[in-house]
């Protein structure tokens, strides 16, 4: 019986971290001046040319104005983009962070975040640590300015969110709304660097999980040693 229920347990975890879209890992650090990322973990990648339950549309539209974070507004330097984002997922998404590819740099950044998911899963060396912001309107830094359903914060299936890029500049003339895209070769995308066979990019768009699917993936780590030592018993 102990057998069978560990094993629905780890079928489950199993389950949770199949919902993941794209899933990677990632190390988040704040920076003291802005908001905070609140997380280091599990993420799930999104992005235009993502399978179905994974996928975005992603455009630059006119920028109206809005300044997410005008102490560090630098307009001298480059101007600010406006993107939209299409949640074609079929999910309800809580928690967005943009994350810049080396490339790509702006001024309105909560921190940074390096993509740390363990080999073979990541075929390409990692880009290190980069520029990222939370999208949310909330803190010190609010950069999305638009939402089509309800402005809660929440991305909902369906639903047309537009933010804005501070100061966005890339050095390689690359468009902001030139997204990772999804590797069809490797069925996989890599957060703040191009995928391997896929066009170049700017950046990323990570969501950050729900708790309780964070709590599976964990189990599923645990489910092993357990099943391991009633094996030894």
């Amino acid at each position: 019986m102990k057998r069978i229920s560990l094993f629905l347990i780890a079928m489950m975890a199993i389950g949770a971290l199949s919902a993941l879209a794209a899933p990677v890992k990632i190390d988040a650090r704040d920076l003291p001046t802005q908001d905070a990322l609140n997380y280091n973990g599990w993420a799930d990648e999104i992005g235009s040319g993502f399978p179905v339950d994974e996928s975005i549309l992603v455009e630059e539209v006119s920028w109206e104005g809005t300044i997410p974070c005008p102490e560090n507004w630098i307009s001298d330097f480059s101007s600010a983009v406006q993107i939209r984002i299409t949640n074609l997922t079929g999910r309800d998404l809580e928690q967005l962070v943009y994350v810049a590819d080396p490339q790509t740099t702006l001024s309105n950044m909560d921190g940074e975040v390096e993509d740390i998911t363990p080999a073979p899963r990541i075929p390409n060396p990692s880009a290190g640590y980069t520029l990222a912001f939370n999208i949310d309107s909330v803190g010190l830094n609010t950069p999305l300015v638009y939402e089509s359903i309800v402005a809660d914060n929440i991305f909902q299936a369906g639903e047309v969110w537009e933010f804005v890029i501070q100061d966005y500049n890339n050095a390689l003339g690359l468009s902001p709304a030139l997204l990772d895209s999804w590797d069809t070769v490797n069925g996989l995308g890599q957060v703040a660097y191009a995928s391997d066979g896929g066009p170049p990019s700017s950046g990323s768009i990570v969501a950050i999980p729900e708790p309780s699917t964070i709590a599976f993936i964990g189990l599923a780590g645990c489910i092993g040693l357990f099943m391991r030592r009633l094996r030894v018993c």
